[in-house]
Protein backbone atom coordinates (compact mmCIF):
# COMPACT_ATOMS: atom_id res chain seq x y z
CA UNK A 1 0.00 0.00 0.00
CA UNK A 2 1.46 3.62 -1.04
CA UNK A 3 2.52 5.59 1.74
CA UNK A 4 2.20 9.46 1.37
CA UNK A 5 4.08 11.77 3.77
CA UNK A 6 5.74 15.15 4.51
CA UNK A 7 9.40 14.22 4.23
CA UNK A 8 12.22 15.45 6.85
CA UNK A 9 15.06 17.91 5.88
CA UNK A 10 17.34 14.72 5.81
CA UNK A 11 14.79 12.61 3.14
CA UNK A 12 14.77 15.96 0.65
CA UNK A 13 17.46 14.67 -1.37
CA UNK A 14 15.34 12.32 -2.27
CA UNK A 15 12.90 14.72 -4.00
CA UNK A 16 15.66 16.79 -5.15
CA UNK A 17 16.56 13.52 -6.79
CA UNK A 18 13.57 12.98 -8.43
CA UNK A 19 13.52 15.98 -9.54
CA UNK A 20 16.81 15.70 -11.66
CA UNK A 21 15.55 12.84 -13.13
CA UNK A 22 12.30 14.05 -14.28
CA UNK A 23 12.69 17.25 -15.43
CA UNK A 24 16.91 16.20 -16.54
CA UNK A 25 18.44 18.49 -14.07
CA UNK A 26 21.68 17.98 -12.14
CA UNK A 27 22.06 16.15 -8.72
CA UNK A 28 25.37 15.51 -6.98
CA UNK A 29 24.22 12.38 -5.00
CA UNK A 30 27.97 12.82 -2.47
CA UNK A 31 27.29 16.21 -1.91
CA UNK A 32 23.39 15.57 -0.80
CA UNK A 33 24.03 12.85 1.43
CA UNK A 34 27.18 14.48 3.07
CA UNK A 35 24.50 17.69 3.63
CA UNK A 36 22.08 15.34 4.76
CA UNK A 37 22.47 14.67 8.42
CA UNK A 38 23.07 18.89 8.88
CA UNK A 39 19.69 19.69 6.80
CA UNK A 40 17.49 22.30 8.38
CA UNK A 41 13.43 22.76 8.17
CA UNK A 42 12.69 25.24 5.40
CA UNK A 43 9.99 27.38 6.21
CA UNK A 44 9.22 28.23 2.72
CA UNK A 45 8.45 24.59 1.45
CA UNK A 46 7.30 21.22 2.27
CA UNK A 47 8.60 18.09 0.32
CA UNK A 48 6.11 15.04 0.04
CA UNK A 49 7.11 11.74 -0.95
CA UNK A 50 5.31 8.88 -1.89
CA UNK A 51 6.55 5.34 -0.76
CA UNK A 52 5.76 2.13 -2.47
CA UNK A 53 5.94 -1.50 -0.55
CA UNK A 54 9.06 -1.97 0.63
CA UNK A 55 11.18 1.08 -0.92
CA UNK A 56 12.94 3.10 2.08
CA UNK A 57 12.77 6.18 -0.62
CA UNK A 58 10.12 7.80 -2.38
CA UNK A 59 9.29 6.90 -5.80
CA UNK A 60 7.11 10.21 -6.59
CA UNK A 61 7.79 13.88 -4.95
CA UNK A 62 6.07 16.98 -4.90
CA UNK A 63 7.00 20.80 -3.44
CA UNK A 64 4.67 22.70 -1.80
CA UNK A 65 5.90 25.98 -1.79
CA UNK A 66 4.39 28.19 0.78
CA UNK A 67 3.17 31.80 0.50
CA UNK A 68 0.81 34.55 1.70
CA UNK A 69 -1.38 35.54 -0.91
CA UNK A 70 -4.18 38.41 -1.95
CA UNK A 71 -7.85 37.16 -1.80
CA UNK A 72 -10.83 39.83 -1.63
CA UNK A 73 -9.10 42.23 0.43
CA UNK A 74 -7.50 39.53 2.62
CA UNK A 75 -3.94 38.25 2.59
CA UNK A 76 -4.57 34.30 3.25
CA UNK A 77 -2.14 31.58 2.98
CA UNK A 78 -1.81 29.80 -0.23
CA UNK A 79 0.71 26.86 -1.53
CA UNK A 80 2.49 26.88 -4.79
CA UNK A 81 2.88 23.32 -6.28
CA UNK A 82 6.17 22.30 -7.99
CA UNK A 83 8.31 19.39 -8.31
CA UNK A 84 5.87 17.17 -9.41
CA UNK A 85 7.87 14.03 -10.36
CA UNK A 86 7.72 10.04 -10.30
CA UNK A 87 10.68 8.31 -11.40
CA UNK A 88 9.73 6.06 -14.50
CA UNK A 89 8.99 2.97 -12.81
CA UNK A 90 6.67 3.84 -10.36
CA UNK A 91 4.41 5.60 -12.90
CA UNK A 92 0.42 5.23 -13.33
CA UNK A 93 0.33 3.85 -9.66
CA UNK A 94 -1.36 6.51 -8.49
CA UNK A 95 1.57 7.77 -6.55
CA UNK A 96 0.53 11.33 -7.39
CA UNK A 97 -2.78 11.01 -6.17
CA UNK A 98 -2.17 9.46 -2.90
CA UNK A 99 0.28 12.70 -2.41
CA UNK A 100 -2.23 15.43 -3.35
CA UNK A 101 -4.85 13.84 -0.74
CA UNK A 102 -2.11 14.03 1.71
CA UNK A 103 -0.37 17.04 0.78
CA UNK A 104 -3.79 18.81 0.67
CA UNK A 105 -5.14 17.70 3.75
CA UNK A 106 -2.54 18.79 5.96
CA UNK A 107 -2.70 22.57 4.47
CA UNK A 108 -6.18 23.19 4.88
CA UNK A 109 -5.65 21.42 8.59
CA UNK A 110 -3.16 24.29 8.94
CA UNK A 111 -5.21 26.82 7.86
CA UNK A 112 -4.62 27.31 3.88
CA UNK A 113 -6.99 28.59 2.00
CA UNK A 114 -5.42 28.59 -1.81
CA UNK A 115 -3.34 26.65 -3.98
CA UNK A 116 -1.95 27.17 -8.01
CA UNK A 117 0.16 25.15 -9.96
CA UNK A 118 1.73 25.16 -13.28
CA UNK A 119 0.24 22.36 -15.29
CA UNK A 120 2.55 19.94 -18.01
CA UNK A 121 -1.34 18.55 -18.59
CA UNK A 122 -4.54 20.52 -17.97
CA UNK A 123 -6.22 17.38 -17.52
CA UNK A 124 -4.24 15.85 -15.31
CA UNK A 125 -4.45 18.28 -12.86
CA UNK A 126 -8.37 18.69 -13.45
CA UNK A 127 -8.82 15.53 -11.60
CA UNK A 128 -7.09 16.66 -8.07
CA UNK A 129 -9.44 19.83 -8.31
CA UNK A 130 -7.22 22.47 -9.76
CA UNK A 131 -9.02 24.46 -13.03
CA UNK A 132 -7.62 26.78 -15.16
CA UNK A 133 -6.26 30.35 -13.93
CA UNK A 134 -6.84 33.59 -15.22
CA UNK A 135 -5.69 34.36 -18.84
CA UNK A 136 -2.48 36.43 -19.72
CA UNK A 137 -1.43 38.16 -22.89
CA UNK A 138 2.37 37.79 -24.25
CA UNK A 139 2.97 40.71 -26.73
CA UNK A 140 5.58 40.75 -28.95
CA UNK A 141 6.21 44.96 -30.31
CA UNK A 142 8.17 45.70 -32.92
CA UNK A 143 9.91 48.81 -31.88
CA UNK A 144 9.30 50.63 -35.14
CA UNK A 145 5.47 50.66 -34.27
CA UNK A 146 6.58 51.98 -30.86
CA UNK A 147 8.34 55.03 -31.88
CA UNK A 148 5.14 57.04 -32.56
CA UNK A 149 4.16 56.75 -29.23
CA UNK A 150 3.52 59.97 -27.30
CA UNK A 151 6.32 61.56 -24.91
CA UNK A 152 4.79 61.67 -21.55
CA UNK A 153 7.73 63.16 -19.18
CA UNK A 154 9.18 61.46 -16.30
CA UNK A 155 12.59 59.92 -16.90
CA UNK A 156 14.44 56.66 -16.89
CA UNK A 157 17.71 55.25 -14.99
CA UNK A 158 19.01 51.84 -14.88
CA UNK A 159 19.73 50.35 -11.99
CA UNK A 160 23.25 49.30 -10.83
CA UNK A 161 25.24 47.78 -7.97
CA UNK A 162 24.72 49.40 -5.27
CA UNK A 163 21.09 51.05 -6.24
CA UNK A 164 18.48 49.98 -3.89
CA UNK A 165 15.81 47.21 -5.40
CA UNK A 166 12.95 49.15 -3.40
CA UNK A 167 11.21 51.13 -6.35
CA UNK A 168 10.32 47.58 -7.92
CA UNK A 169 8.73 46.21 -4.53
CA UNK A 170 6.94 49.59 -4.83
CA UNK A 171 5.31 48.79 -8.67
CA UNK A 172 4.79 45.44 -7.75
CA UNK A 173 2.71 46.18 -4.86
CA UNK A 174 0.89 48.97 -6.89
CA UNK A 175 0.24 46.46 -9.76
CA UNK A 176 -1.04 43.89 -7.67
CA UNK A 177 -2.36 45.27 -4.18
CA UNK A 178 -6.22 44.32 -5.70
CA UNK A 179 -5.10 41.24 -7.80
CA UNK A 180 -6.13 37.88 -6.29
CA UNK A 181 -3.99 35.11 -6.14
CA UNK A 182 -0.87 37.37 -6.01
CA UNK A 183 1.66 36.81 -3.60
CA UNK A 184 2.44 38.96 -0.78
CA UNK A 185 6.03 40.10 -0.78
CA UNK A 186 8.63 41.56 1.18
CA UNK A 187 11.16 42.58 -1.74
CA UNK A 188 10.58 42.31 -5.02
CA UNK A 189 13.03 39.08 -5.60
CA UNK A 190 14.86 37.91 -3.20
CA UNK A 191 17.35 36.30 -5.83
CA UNK A 192 17.97 38.99 -7.91
CA UNK A 193 21.66 40.09 -7.54
CA UNK A 194 22.37 43.57 -8.98
CA UNK A 195 26.03 42.40 -9.12
CA UNK A 196 25.43 39.20 -11.00
CA UNK A 197 23.44 40.90 -14.17
CA UNK A 198 26.13 41.88 -16.26
CA UNK A 199 27.23 38.20 -16.30
CA UNK A 200 23.59 37.02 -16.86
CA UNK A 201 23.43 39.54 -19.59
CA UNK A 202 20.14 41.21 -18.03
CA UNK A 203 19.57 44.57 -17.40
CA UNK A 204 16.78 46.91 -15.29
CA UNK A 205 15.46 49.79 -16.08
CA UNK A 206 13.48 51.99 -14.29
CA UNK A 207 10.32 54.44 -15.18
CA UNK A 208 9.69 57.14 -12.60
CA UNK A 209 7.14 60.64 -12.78
CA UNK A 210 8.61 63.76 -11.88
CA UNK A 211 8.44 63.52 -8.11
CA UNK A 212 10.55 60.25 -8.45
CA UNK A 213 7.52 58.22 -7.74
CA UNK A 214 8.72 54.66 -9.21
CA UNK A 215 5.85 53.89 -12.22
CA UNK A 216 7.36 51.16 -14.47
CA UNK A 217 10.49 48.52 -14.78
CA UNK A 218 11.59 46.08 -16.95
CA UNK A 219 14.19 43.35 -16.24
CA UNK A 220 15.42 41.92 -19.63
CA UNK A 221 17.72 40.44 -21.68
CA UNK A 222 18.49 39.64 -25.32
CA UNK A 223 16.27 36.66 -26.81
CA UNK A 224 17.85 36.53 -30.41
CA UNK A 225 16.49 40.00 -31.76
CA UNK A 226 14.39 40.39 -29.07
CA UNK A 227 14.56 42.26 -25.60
CA UNK A 228 12.63 39.60 -23.41
CA UNK A 229 10.99 40.36 -20.43
CA UNK A 230 8.67 37.62 -19.56
CA UNK A 231 8.94 35.61 -16.41
CA UNK A 232 10.08 32.41 -16.94
CA UNK A 233 11.56 29.63 -14.95
CA UNK A 234 15.20 29.98 -17.35
CA UNK A 235 14.85 33.71 -16.46
CA UNK A 236 12.82 35.31 -14.37
CA UNK A 237 12.57 38.65 -16.09
CA UNK A 238 9.37 40.87 -15.80
CA UNK A 239 7.73 44.12 -17.22
CA UNK A 240 5.62 45.52 -14.82
CA UNK A 241 3.92 48.95 -14.67
CA UNK A 242 1.28 50.99 -12.54
CA UNK A 243 -0.96 52.92 -15.09
CA UNK A 244 -1.08 53.99 -18.63
CA UNK A 245 1.04 56.70 -18.55
CA UNK A 246 4.12 54.51 -16.72
CA UNK A 247 3.78 51.68 -19.51
CA UNK A 248 4.64 54.41 -22.26
CA UNK A 249 6.78 56.45 -20.32
CA UNK A 250 8.95 53.09 -20.74
CA UNK A 251 8.50 51.25 -23.57
CA UNK A 252 8.76 55.01 -25.59
CA UNK A 253 12.07 54.77 -23.98
CA UNK A 254 12.99 51.32 -24.82
CA UNK A 255 12.12 52.32 -28.35
CA UNK A 256 14.23 55.33 -28.47
CA UNK A 257 17.18 53.54 -26.65
CA UNK A 258 17.25 50.53 -28.49
CA UNK A 259 16.10 50.78 -31.74
CA UNK A 260 19.34 49.84 -33.07
CA UNK A 261 19.87 47.36 -30.96
CA UNK A 262 16.79 44.87 -30.95
CA UNK A 263 13.71 44.59 -33.47
CA UNK A 264 11.15 44.10 -30.58
CA UNK A 265 10.37 43.73 -26.84
CA UNK A 266 8.12 40.81 -25.45
CA UNK A 267 6.40 40.74 -21.96
CA UNK A 268 3.35 39.13 -20.66
CA UNK A 269 0.09 41.59 -19.22
CA UNK A 270 -2.95 40.12 -17.20
CA UNK A 271 -6.11 40.05 -19.63
CA UNK A 272 -7.96 42.16 -17.09
CA UNK A 273 -5.58 45.12 -18.03
CA UNK A 274 -7.08 46.54 -21.46
CA UNK A 275 -3.55 47.57 -22.61
CA UNK A 276 -4.46 46.86 -26.44
CA UNK A 277 -5.84 50.40 -25.71
CA UNK A 278 -2.56 51.89 -24.81
CA UNK A 279 -0.86 50.83 -28.32
CA UNK A 280 -2.59 51.77 -31.14
CA UNK A 281 0.32 51.88 -33.47
CA UNK A 282 1.85 48.36 -33.06
CA UNK A 283 0.33 47.39 -36.00
CA UNK A 284 2.38 44.33 -36.50
CA UNK A 285 2.16 43.37 -32.57
CA UNK A 286 1.99 39.71 -31.96
CA UNK A 287 -0.19 38.39 -29.46
CA UNK A 288 -0.45 34.97 -27.48
CA UNK A 289 -2.98 34.39 -24.86
CA UNK A 290 -2.47 31.73 -22.21
CA UNK A 291 -3.42 30.45 -19.11
CA UNK A 292 -1.84 31.43 -15.93
CA UNK A 293 -1.13 28.03 -14.35
CA UNK A 294 -4.02 26.81 -12.83
CA UNK A 295 -5.64 27.20 -9.16
CA UNK A 296 -8.18 25.57 -6.66
CA UNK A 297 -9.60 26.68 -3.03
CA UNK A 298 -8.21 24.43 0.02
CA UNK A 299 -10.73 25.21 2.26
CA UNK A 300 -14.25 25.86 0.80
CA UNK A 301 -16.02 27.07 3.94
CA UNK A 302 -13.03 29.45 5.03
CA UNK A 303 -12.69 31.47 0.91
CA UNK A 304 -16.60 31.45 1.47
CA UNK A 305 -16.57 33.33 4.29
CA UNK A 306 -13.83 35.60 2.73
CA UNK A 307 -14.83 36.48 -0.51
CA UNK A 308 -16.41 39.88 -1.56
CA UNK A 309 -20.09 39.25 -2.38
CA UNK A 310 -22.21 42.64 -4.21
CA UNK A 311 -25.19 43.13 -2.85
CA UNK A 312 -27.17 42.14 0.25
CA UNK A 313 -28.48 38.38 -0.76
CA UNK A 314 -28.27 34.35 -0.21
CA UNK A 315 -27.29 31.88 -2.32
CA UNK A 316 -26.85 27.93 -1.36
CA UNK A 317 -24.40 25.97 -3.44
CA UNK A 318 -23.45 22.20 -3.14
CA UNK A 319 -19.58 21.99 -4.01
CA UNK A 320 -17.70 18.33 -4.81
CA UNK A 321 -14.25 17.84 -3.97
CA UNK A 322 -12.92 13.68 -4.51
CA UNK A 323 -9.81 15.10 -3.64
CA UNK A 324 -10.32 16.72 -0.37
CA UNK A 325 -13.65 15.25 0.67
CA UNK A 326 -13.96 17.65 3.58
CA UNK A 327 -14.90 20.34 1.35
CA UNK A 328 -18.11 18.35 -0.27
CA UNK A 329 -21.20 19.52 1.12
CA UNK A 330 -23.72 22.74 0.41
CA UNK A 331 -23.46 25.45 2.02
CA UNK A 332 -25.79 28.46 2.35
CA UNK A 333 -24.04 32.18 2.31
CA UNK A 334 -25.71 34.98 3.59
CA UNK A 335 -23.72 38.38 2.43
CA UNK A 336 -24.58 41.46 2.78
CA UNK A 337 -21.87 44.89 1.69
CA UNK A 338 -19.44 45.73 4.47
CA UNK A 339 -20.55 42.86 6.91
CA UNK A 340 -18.96 39.17 6.82
CA UNK A 341 -20.71 36.63 5.03
CA UNK A 342 -22.44 34.06 7.39
CA UNK A 343 -21.70 30.64 5.67
CA UNK A 344 -23.16 27.38 7.08
CA UNK A 345 -23.54 23.58 6.02
CA UNK A 346 -26.87 22.59 5.38
CA UNK A 347 -28.95 19.89 3.47
CA UNK A 348 -31.28 22.35 1.84
CA UNK A 349 -31.66 21.27 -2.07
CA UNK A 350 -28.72 23.85 -3.58
CA UNK A 351 -29.32 26.53 -6.40
CA UNK A 352 -25.80 25.25 -8.33
CA UNK A 353 -23.95 21.98 -8.18
CA UNK A 354 -20.09 22.81 -8.54
CA UNK A 355 -17.05 20.76 -8.84
CA UNK A 356 -14.41 22.29 -6.77
CA UNK A 357 -12.50 23.59 -9.85
CA UNK A 358 -14.98 25.64 -11.10
CA UNK A 359 -16.34 26.87 -7.97
CA UNK A 360 -12.49 28.47 -7.67
CA UNK A 361 -12.14 30.09 -10.82
CA UNK A 362 -15.74 31.59 -10.16
CA UNK A 363 -15.00 32.52 -6.36
CA UNK A 364 -11.67 34.19 -7.60
CA UNK A 365 -13.00 35.82 -10.35
CA UNK A 366 -11.45 34.04 -13.08
CA UNK A 367 -15.28 33.60 -14.29
CA UNK A 368 -18.59 35.14 -13.38
CA UNK A 369 -21.89 33.85 -13.21
CA UNK A 370 -22.60 34.46 -16.88
CA UNK A 371 -19.83 31.70 -17.67
CA UNK A 372 -21.85 29.09 -16.18
CA UNK A 373 -23.09 27.25 -19.28
CA UNK A 374 -19.42 26.87 -20.23
CA UNK A 375 -17.75 25.63 -17.63
CA UNK A 376 -17.84 21.65 -17.54
CA UNK A 377 -19.53 20.02 -14.77
CA UNK A 378 -21.61 22.61 -13.34
CA UNK A 379 -25.51 22.46 -12.70
CA UNK A 380 -27.50 25.34 -12.40
CA UNK A 381 -31.00 24.87 -10.65
CA UNK A 382 -31.59 28.26 -9.81
CA UNK A 383 -29.45 31.62 -10.63
CA UNK A 384 -30.84 34.17 -8.55
CA UNK A 385 -27.82 35.94 -6.49
CA UNK A 386 -25.53 33.97 -8.11
CA UNK A 387 -24.01 37.17 -10.07
CA UNK A 388 -23.34 38.28 -6.75
CA UNK A 389 -21.42 35.54 -5.33
CA UNK A 390 -19.38 34.74 -9.18
CA UNK A 391 -18.42 37.89 -11.12
CA UNK A 392 -15.08 39.24 -12.76
CA UNK A 393 -11.96 40.34 -10.76
CA UNK A 394 -8.44 40.91 -11.25
CA UNK A 395 -6.70 37.76 -10.80
CA UNK A 396 -3.22 37.08 -11.41
CA UNK A 397 0.32 35.50 -9.64
CA UNK A 398 3.34 36.07 -11.07
CA UNK A 399 5.33 33.87 -8.95
CA UNK A 400 6.90 30.55 -10.03
CA UNK A 401 7.08 27.58 -8.04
Amino acid sequence: MLLARKLTPAEIRWSQRNMAVCFEGDFDWDKAAEEAPSAAEDPKAEHWGAFFPGEETPGASLVMNLFSARFDGHSVPMAGVGGVATLPPYRRGGAIRSLFQASLKDLRSQGYVLSALYPFSTAFYRQFGYENGPLFHRLTLPLRDLRSLPNVGGRVRQLFPGDSLDPLLQVYNACYESCNLSVVRTVYDPDLDLKKLFAQRRSIFLWEDEQGTPGAFLIGGRDGDVLSCNPLFSGRNALLFRDARALTGLLKFVATAFIANFDAIRFSVPAHIPVFDLLPEAASMQCTTLHDGMLRVVNVEKALELCACRQEGCVTLQVEDSTLPENTGTYRVSFHPGGPNRVQRVDDPPQILLPVGAFSALLLGVHAAEDLPWLPGVQVFRSEGLEALFYRKPCYVLDLF
